[in-house]
């Protein structure tokens, strides 16, 4: 294959749309490099079904010298102070600021998210380096104990934190600035180096924003990129240098990592496949509700982890809300994801989409009941190579596959409940554990569906129940695979402690 060499290099220069971005580059010691490889994927602006992007798979040799790059990175960076390094970070969230617009609307382009659902990412990026800024008090907080040891007094014993190396941080289609920035600031901050393996799907907004760590000032080697698939990924984890590995996509990937970082005595931090549900009261507020719910279901085309997944409408909350959800659900506007007007883009791929329809009509074949089939929306002709589907609400029972697994896409399974406890119980027969959510104006219920929830997040009159990056993003069940969760536990995730016993004599 011919490459458009100077489409790779060309991205020194990017922060706008393009037609066509080339053949992707690694990015390896503040440098666009080719990769050594004659395999390439390609990538699509899911909106048009047309190819803006070729994705190289790289060899080991590239992952070799990308690791590389960062081990030798390491042994400098990690002894800089640590407010030393908090100076780049800060650069960093300028620059990303500055940036905002232009990366929401590649984000929008390769994702097919709205355009503004991409700022919005940008801005939670932009949460991500305020929360990392607290690194260096949270490093303070050592102890020290003086006169400790009985016996001999002039014993001092004190615990220091310190950086690992170099991590690998693999990350999903969804979010490709987002979710790879949950990680990058708090490691490189606490004196890590770190090699990214973005989403094969759609890297272009990861390859063109990974060059702000270069305007920021950050030293070779201290931030790296990797394009490339599974191969790719089973080479990084296998890396002798590599110390730990953080993931986010689905759970039959991160169950298959986290027995190959184990056993090669790795962390590993995973966050995994959920099945998200809401619990619809009949003493909900009604308007602010629906419009939470459908939007929570809808957006992005409810490919986020934390979207909906299961819509349980409890005792008369459904004969009094099911007519009002499908008039507002029928009001959301499918387009094309770099309009004003739109509210829900297409889906990432042809794939995916396939793979929803299947999952709907295995839904229809046994017996549940549809009330808006997403199938039938017809895309303009200008855009009907893109993967669209409008929103899909169903009926189902909690023991189905619509009602079980899930989705990542817009679909509204809907389910009864005679009553608050029998809602609880469906809740928490799901195999995920990410989030759940109650709608109600009661008290009593909000605090008794915090409590016996098992989830990780719980979110009371709030749809998506996504955790400040101040705070950590906890996951149960086969949501998470690992001890530490992201962003706050990162603090321990990305250093170990040290006890350091001393006597004077």
């Amino acid at each position: 294959m011919e490459k458009n060499l100077p489409g790779v290099y060309a991205l020194d220069k990017i922060y706008t749309l393009q037609e066509f971005y080339g053949f992707l580059p690694n990015f390896i010691s503040n440098k666009y490099i080719e990769a050594d490889t004659d395999k390439f994927l390609d990538s699509y602006d899911p909106g048009k079904g047309i190819i803006i992007a070729k994705v190289p798979v790289s060899s080991a040799k590239d992952v070799d010298e990308a690791v590389g790059s960062a081990q030798e990175a390491f042994m400098k960076w990690s002894q800089l102070p640590v407010y030393e390094r908090l100076q780049y970070l800060l650069r960093l969230r300028e620059l990303l600021a500055q940036r905002r617009d232009e990366f929401g609307r590649i984000l929008a382009q390769n994702v097919g998210k709205t355009t503004r659902e991409g700022s919005m990412e940008v801005f939670r990026a932009i949460q991500s380096c305020d929360a990392a800024l607290g690194a260096p008090h949270l490093m303070a907080m050592t102890r020290k104990f003086m006169n400790i040891v009985r016996a001999m007094p002039e014993i001092d014993m004190e615990v220091v934190r310190e950086p690992l190396g170099v991590f690998a941080i693999i990350t999903p289609f969804n979010f490709p600035i987002m979710i790879p920035m949950w990680f990058i600031p708090w490691a490189i901050t606490l004196g890590n180096t770190v090699v990214v393996k973005p989403s094969e799907v759609d890297p272009v907004p990861t390859t063109v924003f990974i060059k702000l760590f270069k305007e920021a000032g950050y030293p070779e080697g201290v931030v790296n990129l990797i394009h490339g698939d599974a191969s790719t990924v089973k080479h990084l984890i296998a890396h002798k240098d590599v110390v730990g590995v953080t993931f986010v996509g689905s759970t039959a990937v991160a169950e298959k990592l986290y027995e190959e970082t184990a056993a090669r005595g790795k962390r590993f931090l995973g966050q995994a496949s959920a099945k998200n549900p809401i619990v619809l009261m009949p003493d909900a507020v009604t308007d602010q509700s629906i419009e939470n719910i459908v939007g929570g279901f809808f957006d992005m085309a409810g490919q986020r982890c934390l979207a909906p997944g299961l819509l349980i409408m409890v005792g008369e909350a459904y004969d009094k809300f099911l007519n009002k959800i499908l008039e507002r659900t029928k009001r959301v506007r499918v387009g094309y994801q770099l309009l004003d007007n739109t509210d829900m883009g297409p889906v990432i791929s042809a794939i995916a989409k396939k793979r929803i329809i299947d999952m709907v009509e295995r839904a229809i074949s046994q017996g549940d009941k549809i009330y808006i089939d997403g199938r039938e929306y017809k895309p303009p002709e200008e855009y009907k190579g893109g993967f669209y589907l409008g929103p899909t609400v169903l009926e189902t029972t909690p023991d189905t596959e619509m009602a079980q697994k899930e989705i990542f896409g817009p679909v509204m399974p809907i389910v009864r409940a005679s009553n608050f406890d029998e809602a609880i119980e469906i809740v928490n027969s799901r195999e995920y554990g990410n989030t759940a959510v109650i709608f109600t104006s009661s008290g009593k219920y909000a605090r008794e569906f915090a409590r016996r929830a098992v989830v990780g997040n719980v979110g009371i009159n709030i749809s998506v129940a996504q955790p400040d990056q101040f705070l950590p993003f906890p996951g149960r069940k086969k949501s998470f695979f690992g001890v530490l969760h992201g962003q706050v536990d990162a603090i321990d995730f990305f250093t170990d402690r040290k006890v350091i016993m001393q006597r004077w004599w």
